[in-house]
């Protein structure tokens, strides 16, 4: 596949909801970044096997180092165990084709890679939801998002709901079973040994045709091309093994180009996922970053803020100043005022008493006016007297 079509493939299958499942399993303190490259070599995968089955002792999967045998040896030890388990712990029969290892060994960066990947993931998830320990991988799926969650849960029922998926034996098992589901057994059954049939057919003729075709090469690089070539003289039999000694050193030289650009295409790759690493690394960074400038902005518009208040504070404190200036004049002034209080109540009292004795010397002076006008008729009526006298 294309670089620029599988990359995006790519991307989109690693932010799938298996592979955001599966990452639950990295260390927080490891500091490990779940790759692409770290699903294929099958390491990792393996040692989450083993924690859901910690009794099977399998043999260790060693790190992968652009080796598709090692590869492929790794995915085969994860195939087994699950296969197993399905069958001894779980009582079930896997019916889906199980993955292509020699796809994910040879051809891993092609959109097919990702679809035995995801059967891988998809098995596991079905081994770490029945297992012992499901609690706590269940605990594990619910910290997950809501889509992620109801995706998740479509997978497990596709697993656990599904005879034509993951045949469950149990029903063999048991001493009573309802002929109804004896019957859907029957019919389940029934489609899976017809489904099985049919792939025998297919394999059947897919080696018949390797075979010819394997048999075809033999004879070419191996045989005399014709029924007469008994009759033909040593020189052109000589060409002929000449020819087909060169036709197998090109044939040899095509496989070792081949090799050689497969193994360029897997460096390139790896190169190409590093750079997407990479630049993950780098928008990481850049968010970061933005995240920060956007806290600076905000630190500069609450300081904008701040500052707007401390210059309203501080014209507040200089007409506090002001103000407080002016309530010492006002209280000066009230200190005389109440001065000017006291000596207005003093001049009342002296009003007070200087109407008093107004009001006693004007009845005084009533009094004398009448007692001078009652002299002054006495004293004509004693002139009237002395006149008559006279």
């Amino acid at each position: 596949m294309e670089s620029g079509v599988f990359l995006p493939c790519l991307d989109q299958f690693m932010l799938s909801p298996l592979v955001t499942w599966v990452k639950t399993f990295v260390p927080h303190d490891g500091g490990m970044h779940l790759d692409f490259s770290e699903l294929l070599d099958g390491v990792f995968l393996n040692d989450i096997m083993t924690q859901i089955n910690p009794s099977a002792t399998p043999p260790g999967a060693n790190k992968v180092s652009r080796d598709p045998s090692q590869r492929i040896q790794n995915l085969n030890v994860l195939i087994q165990q699950i296969k197993t388990y399905y069958l001894d712990n779980l009582r079930q029969l896997i019916m889906i084709p199980l993955p292509n290892v020699l796809l994910l060994g040879r051809t891993p960066y092609c959109e097919q890679s990702l679809e035995e990947i995801k059967k891988i993931l998809l098995l596991l998830l079905g081994c770490a939801v029945q297992c012992e320990k499901k609690e706590e991988y269940i605990e594990r799926i619910q910290t997950l998002d809501f889509d992620t969650k109801a995706a998740i849960a479509a997978h497990i029922q596709e697993l656990t709901h599904n005879q034509e998926n993951v045949l469950d034996l149990q029903w063999l098992e048991s001493s009573e079973v309802h002929p109804d589901e004896l019957e859907a057994a029957a019919k389940n059954m029934a489609t899976h040994l017809r489904h099985l049939l049919d792939q025998r057919d297919t394999n059947l003729e897919t080696i018949a045709e390797l075979m010819q075709e394997k048999e075809g090469v033999v004879s070419l690089l191996n045989s005399p091309s014709s029924p007469q070539s008994a009759s033909y003289s040593p020189s052109i039999q000589q060409q002929q093994a000449g020819t087909q000694q060169h036709l197998a050193v090109e044939l040899a030289d095509s496989k070792a180009k081949i090799r050689r650009l497969r193994q360029e295409l897997e460096e390139k790759s790896e190169q190409m996922l590093d750079c997407r690493h990479e630049l993950e690394n780098m928008e990481a960074e850049l968010k970061r970053i933005q995240q920060e400038n956007s806290q600076l902005l905000v630190d500069a518009r609450a300081a904008r803020t701040y500052r707007d208040e401390l210059d309203a504070l501080r014209e507040r404190a200089i007409k506090a100043d002001k103000l407080e200036s002016e309530v010492g004049r006002y209280r000066e002034q009230l200190h005389k005022m109440e001065f000017y209080k006291a000596k207005v109540e003093e001049l009342k009292e002296d009003n007070r008493v200087l109407q008093e004795t107004k009001e006693v010397l004007e009845d005084q002076l009533e009094g004398w006016r009448a007692r001078s006008d009652k002299i002054h008729q006495l004293e004509k009526h004693s002139l009237l007297l002395k006149a008559r006298v006279h």
